[in-house]
């Protein structure tokens, strides 16, 4: 991934479109909310699901952490949650949306001190590249690894499926924005990063989740 470029694409769509889903480059609010209700379900998989800690990775403007109070489940499961992002400023924009929740600027490949969490979600992040397809892959993998190495519990994190678009492969040749997956693929990965994992593929034709369980 070529940091510069993902952190300068987000925050020229944030001064574009304002502090909303278009800065995330999201269709909608409610494709965001159905990727995070699909994330929350990891908790049914995994050793507990109360008084646990929950990194949400890419958090973006904070809108998971918005979701997750809005319905109750922060304070229901007792989650102490955390915000990070590569872009200060969308991390700006989340601690005035959401001025209770934590948020921090902070990248887990370049900090090795980072701290261990029950639960980390990864939502988006992947979706856009800013190199060629094998080191997107590459950033891919070497991500999945530290995810799961962070993880106490377990890794949630979302694709765009390349089975969904019937066009997507040549879009992401045309263009160079998304990126869309081969599930199958994704799946390998799994293997070499858990030996307990879950892919699904249920809640929309152009998304997968993939767990990842300790």
């Amino acid at each position: 991934m070529d940091k510069a470029a993902q952190i300068a694409y987000f925050e020229g769509l944030l001064a574009e479109h304002g502090a909303n889903y278009l800065a995330l480059d999201w269709n909608s609010p409610d494709s965001q909310r159905l990727r995070f209700k699909v994330l929350k379900e990891l908790f049914i998989y995994g050793k507990k699901a109360a008084g646990i800690s929950l990194l949400d990775l890419g958090c973006g403007l904070g809108d998971l952490y918005g979701w997750l109070k809005a319905d109750g489940t922060l304070k229901r499961n007792r989650i102490g949650y955390t915000g990070y992002d590569i872009s200060p400023g969308l991390i700006a924009e989340a601690k005035k949306k959401y001025p209770d929740g934590k948020f921090e600027v902070r990248d887990i490949l370049e900090d090795r001190h980072a701290p261990k969490f029950d639960y980390i979600f990864c939502c988006g992040v992947f979706n856009i590249r800013t190199t060629d397809r094998l080191d997107h892959l590459d950033f891919v993998k070497e991500m999945l690894f530290r995810l799961y190495d962070l993880a106490v519990c377990g890794v949630g994190v979302n694709f765009l499926s390349e089975g969904g678009l019937p066009l997507a492969g040549q879009a992401d040749a045309g263009a160079g924005r998304y990126f869309f997956f081969n599930p199958e693929e994704i799946l390998d990965y799994s293997r070499f990063v858990a030996t307990r994992y879950i892919l699904r593929h249920d809640y929309h034709p152009g998304d997968f989740t993939v767990y990842l369980l300790k």
